[in-house]
């Protein structure tokens, strides 16, 4: 007995030749290995091996495909600021991230360091302008 994908149940092979009388016999070896292993058991198929290549080939592709994207969130690093606008910095940096005045300070004075990450874009360029004006030299990576 033979599965035949044209027919919706299962038709007797007749000829029993080599190679199949059926002309689409190839194609559906194909489609059965495609549709997993328990049915490329059953009509055959083809080999493990060339099953996996195809899948490969698509995961390789993928990348690709991620790296065209545009970013949509960045991390904010605080690079360098101006020494005479450090305590107005410090008092910014305190309110934007909710820390104690001595967290701030030394996250200040620890740069180049991160202060936020995963920040949405928009937000990120608000918080970088933001903190140019108080003398801050910041970076979006």
């Amino acid at each position: 007995m033979k599965l035949n994908l044209d027919w919706p149940s299962v038709k007797r092979d007749d000829t029993g030749s080599w190679p199949p009388a059926n002309p689409n016999w190839f194609k559906q070896q194909e489609m059965m290995a495609k549709l997993g292993p328990m049915m490329g058991m059953m009509g055959g198929g083809g080999a493990p091996a060339a099953q996996a290549a195809p899948v490969e080939a698509k995961a390789v592709e993928k990348p690709k495909e991620e790296e065209k994207k545009e970013k949509s969130h960045y991390d904010i690093e605080l690079s360098k600021f101006d020494a005479a606008k450090k305590i107005a910095l410090i008092k910014e940096v305190r309110g934007i991230l909710g820390l104690g005045l001595k967290e701030a300070k030394e996250m200040v004075e620890g740069a180049p360091v991160w202060l936020k990450k995963e920040v949405a874009k928009e937000d990120a360029e608000k918080l970088v302008e933001k903190l140019k004006e108080f003398g801050a030299e910041c970076r979006l990576a």
